[in-house]
């Protein structure tokens, strides 16, 4: 018999890191509070059987509003790139610095000072998503990052959303279902997600 599962994968609230357009990996602000009070008020609630989320406050407090009554799996796999002494800076202040630019030449190799390039990344993704489809349950959430859902992606489908996923909303992203043949999981479908627009549900 084959079995289904649905998984949807949610980027965390803004942070006022966010809002002035900074590099926030590892670094640890939580929620706005009117990005709480905005989740808390406008969400379209769904209910799943199991809630993953980064161990990172931004993402737990996200996950404590969108699913108000489940009880956390927090990892610290599932936490965005660690932009290392990016940490907390914008492009423009870094613009100027050669190690910045060599950076964005070659995210997969290069490597910010203290920080964590995008092999290591990617195989920290695999390594939290395969603790993820060890689960038995139907219905999954995983609330993370807009990086860490953009390379889960890059990961595993050829099908690109690429503009929808450099610009996925706070509190949205990305349904995902799967077919459960043999142990391994195949999607059948994938969509967007907006958990905080009132027209739009699952």
């Amino acid at each position: 018999m084959v079995e289904q599962r649905i998984v949807y994968l949610l980027r965390h609230g803004m942070t006022h890191s966010n809002f002035h357009k900074q590099y926030c990996g590892w670094s640890n602000p939580p929620l706005l509070k009117s990005e709480a009070e905005r989740l808390k008020c406008n969400v379209r609630r769904v209910f799943v059987d199991e809630v993953w989320c980064s161990d990172l406050l931004r993402a737990v407090q996200t996950a404590e509003l969108l699913f108000p009554n489940a009880s956390l799996r927090s990892k610290k796999s599932l936490r965005e790139i660690h932009f290392g002494d990016f940490e907390g800076k914008t492009y423009e202040e870094l613009k100027g610095s050669s190690a910045y630019q060599a950076w964005l030449k070659d995210f997969f190799h290069s490597t910010p000072r203290n920080g964590e390039n995008l092999a290591a990344f990617r195989k920290r993704i695999q390594y939290g998503w395969g603790k993820i489809t060890k689960s038995e349950q139907k219905s999954i959430a995983v609330v993370t990052h807009s990086g860490w859902i953009r390379e889960w992606c890059g990961l595993y489908f050829s099908e690109s959303k690429a503009d929808y996923l450099w610009n996925i909303p706070y509190g949205g992203g990305l349904a995902a279902r799967f077919e459960i043949k043999g142990g391994d999981w195949h999607c059948i479908s994938l969509q967007e997600v907006r958990l905080t627009e009132k027209k739009d549900g699952f």
